[in-house]
């Protein structure tokens, strides 16, 4: 909790935290101010650990792939950025979707091994093709060839040709959509800021809700008017920093699919089931839907 300001700041010291030493007097506002020397705040209880790093799980770029297989069925892909030596993951088969979920586990703990290791994305990628297959995960054929894709949707949409697509994150391969760098001192693209088209984000009437999940922790909630068109996310206020972090590239997704003309409700339980994304987390595949008599109430859930 922070120190409460004195009760005089309002008129010459605002901002002043109340003084350590209540003997002391009040610093003229012209005066250089110390802050007290005061002991770290403790973490807070159920704060969500930040995300080990390993390789991005998304590009815009064209990516090379390789089949994952067990038994004869097709798990999945694993893929590569093209240039990007950083982005590598797993494409889920959904049609075997037990079976791809347990191999989507173990993969990601082989290339987040390789990422440890320094090895370049197509390098993780292509180290495993000839490994004795897993029970679990399956493997990539000695002689599987290498394939190319135009780019990650597209090869999600020749897999999962019925599943939603996702944006992904803002960010992808260092660039904004429009291809100006994150990093600045790499130059600057044009400096315009403009709201994204979507649902109303206010509704007097009940409301339907799924919880957004990163790395095992609950971050915030997608909702949807259960009538009329009003939809958005909310961030859990415990899950702090992860939860507005979270809330980018929910936006993005509702935002898609109001121009794509969806349904709230529709929208909203088309998430589930995606990808976890490393900032964003998922909502996950089983997630029930829940109710709230009104937006006031969900606002108040997420405050706990």
């Amino acid at each position: 909790m922070s120190t409460p300001p004195h009760p005089g700041g309002s008129s010459g010291f605002p901002g002043l935290p109340w003084p350590p030493d209540p003997s002391r007097p009040l610093p003229s506002p012209g005066d250089a101010h110390d802050p007290p020397d005061l002991p770290p705040a403790p973490p807070l209880q159920g704060e969500p650990v930040p995300p080990r790093e390993g390789y991005e799980r998304s590009t815009r770029q064209r990516v090379l792939y390789l089949p994952v297989v067990a038994g004869g069925e097709l798990l999945g892909y694993l893929w590569a950025a093209e240039t990007n030596t950083n982005a590598c993951g797993f494409l889920r088969n959904l049609a075997f979707f037990e079976r791809s979920l347990s191999a989507s586990s173990l993969w990601s703990r082989r290339l987040d091994e390789a990422y440890d290791e320094g090895l370049p994305a197509q390098d993780a990628v292509r180290r495993w093709r000839g490994a004795p297959e897993d029970p679990e995960g399956g493997a990539v054929p000695a002689d599987a060839q290498e394939q190319w894709a135009p780019g990650l949707n597209e090869l999600g949409a020749s897999l999962n040709p019925d599943a939603p697509r996702s944006p992904g994150p803002l960010v992808q391969d260092g660039l904004y959509p429009d291809g100006t760098p994150a990093d600045r001192s790499r130059g600057w693209g044009p400096l315009v800021s403009a709201p994204l088209p979507g649902y109303p984000e206010e509704t007097a009437g009940p409301v339907v809700h799924l919880p957004v999940v990163l790395g095992g922790e609950l971050v915030g909630y997608v909702w949807a008017a259960e009538s009329g068109d009003a939809a958005g996310y909310l961030r859990r206020v415990p899950a702090g920093r992860a939860g507005e972090i979270a809330m980018g590239l929910w936006k993005a997704r509702l935002s898609d699919a109001f121009e794509a003309g969806v349904h709230a409700v529709q929208a909203i339980r088309a998430f589930r089931g995606l990808p976890e994304d490393h900032l964003s987390g998922t909502v996950p595949a089983g997630a029930a839907e829940r109710q709230a008599p009104a937006l006031a109430e969900l606002r108040r859930l997420a405050e706990q």
